[in-house]
């Protein structure tokens, strides 16, 4: 194989007994995509099958990857190319998510036995294609919809290089030719994949194909750019209607003058809006998510994007590139996947007055806020860096501010809100917290405080978290808009929903009463990544109490030491407040505790530090797992798949289970004698009832919960 060059062919001749079309050749690069059209009987089905070599070509070569495909064998062929072709299944008795795995039988041996890292990405492909709801459903009984969702799916969870579909959007209704298209792009864009489809619809392949491949007479009429196909002589030609009138047809590819019909997958530079608040916990960033999910609906590309994060919660990107939990979580309601650009910019406080700042995934030191400052400037280059990325891949841009436009004291050098919005030239929608109370004040009070150009750009505001019967706040619209000389776009009802938080500066941590199942999370003060928990507290009955001294601590079930920006410096801090006699007591008497990365370190024995990456020196820990910790410069980061390999105690029950999940620390943990390996690749390890690991996400895996 001699790398990723897609698939090419040199001088194919195509047909069934004779040669139907001669000297094709066509190339389809990696993360392109080439549509085939012609009338019928021209030969698109012929040539698709000939390059997946369902048929034999009758002469000439095609090559995949850059080997020719006749030198390769068929698993070989099946690793690199997968076809979507519902003619080619007929399964009687499989279901959705058998048909998914077939897709990994390249992989497998003989037997076609799955392993654990086969089943998560069946379940990872068909989560992104909004399949995984029909894993159950027998594939003949679903819809010609669901089917191409399920076949995408399969397709994806292949990993090929070349991506082959025969008119994928045959049968469909409007709404799911949008979602399979915007799959297919996504698909080729982002995992880089070349791929080649046949359509009929001209319009969709007007606004689809970055090369159109037009068949017709025995031969590939002409290939070019959309632009370049689409003239109306040519499409005449092609479909031999040079005498026909198109009026029933409406608009066509060649209408010489009037509007054009909005794409039905717009391209080009990214459309974007920007969502301000009059102040912090406003809902940015759920009126954020919610935008992304209500674009994606519609059939368009979108990503989330905040300039800067002052968050203790982060998460690894498949990149190994670090980035906040509010654009992922973003990311998720647009289906992409996240991306450091997302969020170029990440500050993440370490204790005494200090921030590790992050730039486009990566640190670059520790600052204090006037040092930042300082630097502040510079980064403005990496910011426009990301957006440009990030305009590349998307239609539609959903940018989330910080905190409120009108902090008068840091205007001047603003890169987040008003300042973003000049560099980017985003319309606003500026949200309000009517819960809070004082929603006039908030709103015309954040209007009048901003400059007549920035009040320019606010096209819009949001009342939010609004109880009770919204026609009952007709009188305060009208005013809100007479006032604020804007208009209002919407009165959204108070959601009690948990979404990842960007600080410490959390609700949750004042949740004190235990419940049938009670969790105690030790309250750090660098308290870091306690989004690990959130699943917990969608589960009816179970409590989750963050707790901070001996006096808190009760009788719980499970007690989880957490992550921290300082290990050592928190660790120091159990011992000052009595909380780690009275864990090491808990822990002793039986009761369950869970520690995750530096929650982790803490149960070990020691924890040294010979670089000074926290606070130098050897600081002894809890003693309840026979493991050292040697803490170094460079922080690891990954996100993968992991497997609990052994497990004693009480969670003995989870051996063999795992999921998706992903590292960020800085240091190494290993034990000094024999112990049981808890979570693969010696990310953890459990003695008793006491389990130490490094995945962060590992309560998110439902076989784990």
């Amino acid at each position: 194989m001699t790398g990723a060059e897609g698939i090419r062919t040199e001088k194919l001749n195509i047909g069934y007994g004779e040669d139907l079309i001669k000297d094709i050749c066509l190339e389809v690069k990696p993360g392109h995509i080439v549509i085939l059209i012609g009338p019928n009987g021209c030969g698109k089905s012929t040539l698709l099958k000939t390059l997946t070599g369902e048929l034999k070509q009758r002469a000439g070569v095609v090559y995949l990857n850059g080997d020719d495909r006749a030198s390769l064998k068929a698993p070989e062929i099946a690793a690199r190319l997968s076809m979507v072709m519902t003619y080619k299944l007929r399964p009687e008795f499989m279901t959705c998510k058998e048909v998914v795995e077939t897709g990994r039988y390249p992989y497998t041996g003989r037997l076609g036995i799955l392993t654990e890292e086969d089943r998560q990405k069946v379940r990872e492909a068909m989560r992104q294609t909004d399949a995984d709801g029909l894993e159950d459903e027998l594939f003949k009984k679903i819809s010609d919809g669901q089917k191409q969702r399920v076949l995408l799916a399969r397709a994806i969870c292949q990993e090929p290089e070349i991506l082959v579909l025969d008119e994928p959007t045959s049968f469909l209704d409007i709404r799911y030719k949008i979602d399979i298209l915007q799959k297919i792009r996504t698909f080729a864009r982002e995992k880089n994949i070349a791929v080649l489809m046949s359509l009929h619809e001209l319009d969709i392949a007007e606004n689809l194909a970055d090369t159109v491949v037009a068949l017709g007479e025995g031969k590939v009429l002409k290939t070019g750019k959309p632009a370049e196909v689409f003239t109306e002589s040519f499409i005449r030609r092609l479909y031999h209607i040079e005498n026909m009138s198109t009026e029933l047809l409406g608009r066509v590819p060649w209408s010489p003058s009037g509007p054009r019909p909005e794409p039905l997958i717009p391209r080009g530079k990214a459309k974007t809006i920007m969502i301000q608040g009059t102040m912090s916990g406003a809902g940015k960033s759920m009126i954020a998510a919610g935008l992304c999910r209500i674009f994606s609906d519609a059939g368009y590309r979108t990503a989330p994007f905040k300039s800067q994060n002052m968050a203790l919660n982060s998460y690894i990107t498949k990149e190994g590139l670090e980035m906040g939990r509010a654009q992922v979580m973003q990311a998720e309601c647009a289906r992409i996947e996240p991306m450091s650009a997302m969020n170029p910019i990440l500050l993440k406080p370490v204790g005494d007055s200090r921030s590790q700042v992050i730039v486009n995934g990566r640190a670059v030191g520790n600052m204090t806020a006037k040092e930042y400052y300082r630097h502040k400037k510079e980064y403005v280059k990496d910011i426009l860096e990301a957006y440009d990325r990030l305009s590349g891949l998307a239609d539609i841009i959903v940018i989330e501010g910080a905190g409120s436009p009108v902090e008068m004291n840091l205007k001047e050098d603003d890169i987040v809100n008003m300042g973003l919005t000049k560099l980017t030239g985003s319309p606003v929608l500026l949200v309000g917290d009517i819960d809070r109370g004082g929603i006039f004040a908030q709103l015309i009070g954040t209007l009048d405080l901003l400059d007549e150009d920035e009040r320019a750009r606010v096209m819009g505001i949001v009342v939010n978290k609004f109880r009770g019967d919204g026609s009952l706040f007709e009188e305060g619209v009208r005013i809100l808009e007479e006032r604020g000389r804007t208009r209002s776009v919407g009165i959204v009802p108070y959601l009690d929903i948990n979404l990842d938080d960007e600080d410490s500066l959390s609700g949750r941590f004042s949740h004190k009463e235990a419940g049938d199942f009670d969790i105690a999370v030790i309250r750090f003060r660098h308290i870091s990544n306690f989004t690990d928990f959130d699943p917990f507290e969608q589960i009816e009955g179970v409590s989750v109490r963050y707790v901070s001294k001996p006096s808190e601590l009760g009788d719980p079930d499970i007690i989880i030491l957490p992550g921290t920006k300082n290990t050592i410096a928190d660790l120091k801090m159990l011992k000052k407040e009595g909380l780690a006699d009275a864990l090491v007591s808990k822990a002793l008497s039986g009761t369950c505790l869970f520690g995750i990365c530096g929650g982790y370190q803490m149960l070990g024995r020691r924890v040294e530090d010979p670089y000074g990456t926290e606070e130098g020196g050897v600081t002894e820990g809890l003693g309840l797992l026979p493991v050292d910790t040697v803490l170094e410069k460079d922080k690891i980061k990954k996100n993968g798949n992991y497997t609990v390999t052994g497990a004693t105690g009480v969670l003995r029950g989870l051996e063999n289970t795992g999921g998706s999940g992903y590292e960020i620390h800085t240091g190494r943990t290993l034990p000094y004698e024999e112990l049981t390996e808890f979570t693969s690749g010696k990310t953890g390890y459990c003695k008793g009832n006491v389990y130490g690991t490094y995945i962060h996400g590992f309560f998110d895996n439902k076989s784990i919960l």
